[in-house]
């Protein structure tokens, strides 16, 4: 079973990437081997949730990317292939499906992370009929350009994904370009437009930088790695501050894409090691000398996990997932009481739109303040799509299992 999932890793792909990618496709191996036991499970919280289907396969669209992004209204961005279009991103408000950008614009290979803003403006990035890698925003009505990698001199592989604010400030990372080679990195805001450097490795310590997320205040929040081997959550308005990193919580081997609310509290993946061998993880969230664990450490152990959304209630979502053991934790989790009372949403086995649920993914923005987490899906019958789950209740009393 693990030669068949190791066969699958293309060169291309980096370490960190490519062991994400090895974990997720042995664990959905070992779930559906697992089926009996997870169908017989019962749908946790089943009284706490509205499901909500967002658009699905029956409806002309295939592929669904895994990490869709809400926004306050209930606007929900997503990235699939339709039979019309082609691959595109797509906004679903109200009840009406718009596409924002779509192989018909002549781009290609849509990045799987957009973003929204409470206006609907959709911030998402692609590959260009030139060649080039590049960010836009769109609202359906018209497209703005943000970045292009041949236009700012970016290394066209080594551009972050895009957040944004409700202002329609856009944020990302990206490695730069030297005669087609990495030369350093840095951290661009924009609107369209020149582009603003807020962080680069060349006037700093730090060597690179990870996704970003961004703030109505400005404020942005990374992950980072200094010239000393350290790791670390920064962020940074006028200069940058650390919020956790590997030299006060040695525990702690590395962290995901990190995310912020309009309050600064972030929150991320924090990776912990033991005896110099990984040992699962803990959901953080916090602020500077203030970091709080998300999961309960005397709980079950979650092995592996996507990065969390955070809302401005400092409530958390997250997706987990099992390396080997079917038996790991896995599914969604939201987690509303500032601790670690952890509320399962959906997860392999539950019920879900007349049938039963095979696999769910949650992204980075996929958590607003009317608590509603929205998530792509896969059942048994074969429909594939995404959906929100309504939390409408703050009963606790079910854990993770």
């Amino acid at each position: 079973m693990i030669n068949q999932c190791l066969a699958i890793a293309p060169n291309a792909i980096s370490r960190s990437h490519m062991l994400s990618l090895l974990s997720r496709v042995c664990a959905a191996a070992f779930l559906f081997a697992a089926g009996a036991s997870l169908a017989s499970a019962e749908p946790a919280g089943k009284h706490e949730f509205e499901f909500i289907n967002v658009a699905d396969s029956t409806q002309g669209f295939t592929n669904f990317e895994p990490f869709p992004a809400i926004n306050n209204k209930s606007a929900v961005a997503f990235v699939a292939t339709r039979s019309d279009t082609g691959q595109g991103v797509f906004r679903s408000r109200g009840g009406k499906v718009t596409t924002i950008a779509s192989e018909q614009d002549g781009l290609e290979s849509f990045d799987i992370a957009p973003a929204i803003n409470a206006r609907g403006v959709v911030a998402f990035s692609s590959r260009t009929s030139s060649g080039s890698s590049a960010i836009f925003t769109g609202d359906g009505r018209s497209r703005k350009l943000i970045a292009d990698s041949k236009t700012n001199g970016l290394f066209r592989i080594g551009m972050g994904s895009p957040a944004i604010n409700d202002a329609g400030t856009v944020a990302f990372s990206s490695v730069l370009s030297e005669n087609g080679r990495p030369a350093g990195a840095s951290i661009f805001t924009g609107k369209g437009g020149d582009l603003s450097t807020v962080l680069n490795t060349s006037a700093s310590d730090f060597v690179s930088f990870g996704n970003v997320a961004i703030n109505d205040a400005e404020k942005i929040v990374f992950s980072g790695e200094r010239s000393d081997g350290s790791l670390g959550i920064f962020t940074v308005r006028r200069a940058p501050k650390t919020i956790v990193d590997t030299h006060a919580r040695p525990e702690f081997i590395g962290f995901g894409d990190p995310v912020i609310n309009n309050g600064g509290t972030i929150a991320d993946v924090a990776f912990l090691i033991a005896d110099g061998l990984n040992n699962g993880l803990e959901i953080i969230s916090g602020k500077a000398g203030a970091i709080v664990s998300r999961t309960d450490p005397s709980g079950p152990a979650f092995a592996n996990a996507e990065h969390p959304s955070i809302n401005n209630h400092g409530a958390v979502a997250f997706y987990a997932f099992p390396n080997l053991d079917p038996n790991e934790p896995t599914g969604i989790f939201l987690e509303v009481s500032g601790g670690n009372s952890l509320i399962p949403v959906i997860r392999p086995g539950d019920a879900l739109f007349g049938s039963t649920v095979s696999a769910v993914d949650l992204g980075r923005f996929a958590l607003n303040d009317r608590f509603e987490a929205v998530f792509q899906y896969a059942l048994t019958d074969g429909r594939t799509g995404i959906a929100i789950a309504a939390f409408h209740g703050e009963k606790e009393d079910d854990q993770a299992k």
